[in-house]
């Protein structure tokens, strides 16, 4: 059976979603830790608070991101377009993991329904985006009064050119 070029587009598309709902819950992950590290002065943790910190990782690295979102409003006050654009990246994480393909389910068959999915698939990447942008945004504002140190770019460039799988 042969697959149509814009259906493997489509694909392409909702694989792109799905990776930016991955680094955006990456994401509110670490604002979590980083408002953590606020309380924690890097050079001076004893083994009994690096095993804490440890445990507090692999829980956070094991909730949902509607978990982490409910964390998030927890620790701090942020205005109202913050909590909505986040939400909303939520609702549409969820849609993509849970719904999406059902609710497409005859439109990718036809090349008119196929577009409208891609569009649609590319607003939810924007939303997604720009939650992203703003958590990060959060974060390494967070980051600046903890004393860690910030990733340089050539650090980051560095484990691109490594092209390798890093454990987060």
């Amino acid at each position: 059976m042969s697959i149509p070029s814009d259906q493997y587009d489509l694909y392409a598309q909702f694989g792109i979603a799905a990776e930016k709902a991955q680094t955006l819950e990456l994401e509110a992950g670490n604002f979590v830790l980083t408002y953590l590290g606020l309380f924690f002065k890097p050079g001076q943790i004893t083994e009994e608070q690096r095993q804490f910190l440890s445990s507090l990782v692999d829980d956070t690295n094991r909730k949902t991101f509607g978990r982490l979102l409910k964390s998030i409003k927890g620790l701090a006050t942020f205005e109202r377009s913050f909590l909505d654009a986040v939400e909303s990246a939520l609702e549409r994480r969820n849609y993509l993991a849970h719904h999406f393909f059902r609710s497409h389910n005859f439109a990718i068959y036809s090349e008119e329904g196929r577009q409208g999915v891609i569009e649609e698939l590319k607003k939810i990447q924007e939303e997604i985006s720009l939650a992203h942008a703003m958590l990060s945004a959060a974060s390494g504002a967070l980051q600046g009064h903890t004393g860690l140190p910030h990733v340089t770019e050539e650090q980051v460039q560095k484990l691109v050119a490594e092209g390798r799988r890093v454990e987060i």
